[in-house]
């Protein structure tokens, strides 16, 4: 489990999210309540707000402003932030999530359901074919080969490229890239949807399979001394060990070789045809 620092006021949050929903669900036409973000996660401080969404069975904008209302009273009562959406439960239920909505829907407490139509969107939307794991760890891993990780010792990647031509900070920042590489992939290994930026790292601790010394490698990874070739090979090794790690696993769970990884991408994401050793 992720446990963030700092003083948590998650009790505060739900006293607020409670009186909101109390309120709100005694008015007709409202059949949905959800919580998001840190009411979701358990976890509230001084960067916090109360996120909530409210699903309407009709287009009613008088009973829109009257949620919204609710929500701006209680945000004067306590002086904590409410981030409270209205939306027809309808149109909502139309519209393209994109995978932070996944991720956050994942963890998601729905307070209120009258009819069962919020938890049943929600199952669906979360709900994708296996190939969408597959695809991400195969762009992932094909991108890391550049970037990072060539699977040959006499291949040279984009990173030693970088200080070839004299550009250190780029091969800083490909490894880097690589690193954001490696975390996607793990997320897709556990098939868990990828959260925004800032929560990646945090939650990517909480995977049930990471690479051993993954949470020491984080932090030596991301220490930069100096724009030396010697710290860049450091880096370099860092990753490349993690990486190793990876490899295996996908290997062990996808049955995807270097060399099926490339042939995938090509095919299957360039829609080209393959042609080894290219």
């Amino acid at each position: 489990m992720v446990y963030l620092k700092g003083r948590n006021r998650i009790l505060e949050f739900q006293e607020a999210a409670d009186k909101i929903s109390s309120r709100v669900s005694a008015l007709d036409g409202v059949v949905g309540i959800v919580l998001l973000g840190g009411l979701s996660r358990g976890f509230a401080d001084e960067s916090s707000d109360v996120d909530i969404i409210v699903f309407l069975n009709k287009t009613d904008d008088d009973l829109r402003r009257l949620v919204g209302q609710i929500g701006q009273d209680e945000q004067r009562r306590t002086g904590i932030e409410v981030d409270l959406e209205v939306h027809r439960l309808e149109d909502f239920e139309r519209r393209r999530w994109t995978e932070v909505d996944r991720w956050d829907f994942s963890i998601a407490k729905v307070v209120l359901d009258s009819s069962g139509d919020v938890n049943k969107m929600i199952s669906s939307k979360l709900k994708v074919p296996e190939h969408f794991w597959v695809r991400r760890v195969v762009i992932c891993a094909e991108y890391m080969k550049w970037y990072c990780c060539p699977p040959n010792d006499d291949a040279s990647s984009i990173a030693e490229t970088s200080v070839e031509r004299g550009d250190p900070v780029t091969a800083h920042y490909c490894i880097n890239y690589g690193l954001d590489l490696l975390v996607r992939t793990l997320f897709a290994l556990s098939k868990t949807f990828l959260p925004p930026p800032k929560w990646r790292i945090l939650y990517s601790r909480d995977l049930p399979w990471l690479p051993t010394k993954y949470e020491d490698a984080l932090g030596k990874l991301l220490t930069i001394k100096n724009l030396s070739r010697k710290e860049i090979d450091r880096r370099l090794g860092l990753i490349r060990e993690l990486w190793s790690e990876v490899s295996a696993r996908i290997m062990k769970d996808m049955a995807l070789s270097p060399e099926t990884v490339s042939r995938y991408y090509v095919e299957k994401v360039l829609h080209q045809t393959y042609s080894p050793g290219r």
